[in-house]
């Protein structure tokens, strides 16, 4: 019999647990906005590992289920130009699959106008098809992402609602994209909101270390809830432990407590477990003595893999970080001031190997990092910092 743990990152696991209150509510929303009731949907926070994107699988599958469009969109960092152009290529897609071409009722016909209109600004860029004549001049065409993307979904909502349906956007990795492109969102859906079209937005995403502004947070808290993701409860845990395989009750706390109560890593320790023959229970005992096996799996298949990124001074600065996560503190470590170490900051922060917390400290973005950076470097190596040639040096 095949391995049924599932270690791997965004793998779909055999049972979902512990997420059932999302999931719950997900599926009143889109019953609501059927009915043409507004209600606030979820932007979800979470750090790797914890299962966001397994959910956000889920949440397509309830929709697809109820036979609503959906625009699913794994976010990468691209400036409004290219921001707009996958958006365009996505709302296409998704009013064919509000109705096909044939029995498109007139807030379709219309729709598929200002989506000619929203990617002409796009130019020779543009991604829709050349047989793609429609066009309504002077709807989404003004070259403002806010203004244009409004005009968009309020056209896409209501040709949803003439046709019986809806359109739900799901994007992960929602903190790649920028505050202006999230806020501008957040206005264009506000005002579908108001109307009570059947058009929404999920997404998930590590923690931002950037926020939007405070009138967008007052339209985003009428819109949505903001649940964070975090470990599972010992009882959920058992739940995704026992399935496969027979756990005592002391085995299961010992794997709580050696994988923090993170999926990922409760995955990886049943994966290293998985006795397909085995005749009697798990036991706390045996969970010990694969410890060192449940290590070297998660150092090499989860942590490893994001420190081949980083340089020599993000590698001591990440271990610095370990050590003492305020920034000043951080770059003393390193023998350098925080002036010095900004660069090397925000790289990390863009290969998403940290973020910032409000008060400026900095975090990893996967839990139990600071441990593996411990094992992997037990001392912090410091590399000389490179003299700065002056312009008159030979």
């Amino acid at each position: 019999m095949e391995n049924p743990y599932t270690p791997e990152s965004g793998a779909v696991p055999r049972e979902l647990v512990g997420r059932d209150g999302i999931r719950i509510a997900f599926s009143t929303l889109l019953e609501g906005l059927e009915r043409g009731h507004a209600r606030q949907s979820h932007l979800i926070t979470g750090l790797r590992g914890v299962g966001k994107t397994v959910l956000l699988r889920e949440l397509v599958k309830a929709a697809r289920a109820r036979r609503w469009a959906i625009i699913d969109i794994d976010a990468a960092r691209r400036d409004d130009h290219g921001f707009r152009r996958q958006l365009a290529f996505e709302f296409r897609s998704a009013l064919l699959a509000v109705s096909p071409r044939s029995k498109w009722k007139r807030k379709a016909v219309a729709a598929s106008g200002v989506l000619g209109a929203f990617s002409s600004s796009l130019g020779t860029d543009n991604p829709l098809t050349a047989e793609w004549t429609e066009l309504e001049k002077g709807t989404a065409d003004t070259g403002a992402l806010s203004v244009d993307l409004t005009s968009m979904i309020l056209a896409l909502g209501e040709a949803a609602q003439e046709h019986g349906t809806g359109v739900v956007l799901v994007i992960d990795e929602l903190h790649r994209i920028t505050v202006g492109q999230l806020g501008a969102l957040i206005d264009s859906l506000h005002r579908a909101y108001l109307r009570e079209l059947p058009i929404t937005l999920v997404g998930a995403g590590l923690p931002r270390s950037d926020a939007i502004a405070a009138e967008v947070q007052v339209r985003a808290k009428r819109l949505f809830e903001f649940p964070v993701l975090d470990r599972l409860s010992e009882t959920d845990a058992a739940t995704l432990l026992r399935g496969p395989m027979e756990w005592d009750d002391d085995a299961v706390s010992s794997a709580v407590d050696i994988a923090g109560g993170i999926p990922a890593f409760l995955q990886t320790i049943g994966h290293v477990m998985w006795a397909p023959d085995a005749e009697s229970s798990v036991t706390s005992a045996a969970v010990a003595k694969s410890r060192e096996s449940y290590e070297a799996s998660i150092d090499g298949s989860f942590f490893g893999k994001k420190l081949t990124r980083a340089n020599e001074l993000e590698l001591a600065y990440l271990r610095a970080i370990a050590d003492s996560p305020k920034e000043a503190e951080t770059a003393r470590l390193l023998g350098r001031t925080s002036h010095q170490c900004s660069e090397t900051r925000s790289d990390l922060v863009e290969k998403e190997m940290i973020y910032l917390r409000p008060d400026g400290s900095a975090a990893f973005s996967a839990p139990g990092f600071d441990e593996y950076l411990r094992r992997a470097m037990p001392t912090l190596a410091v590399p000389a910092q490179k003299r700065r040639r002056r312009r008159y040096d030979p």
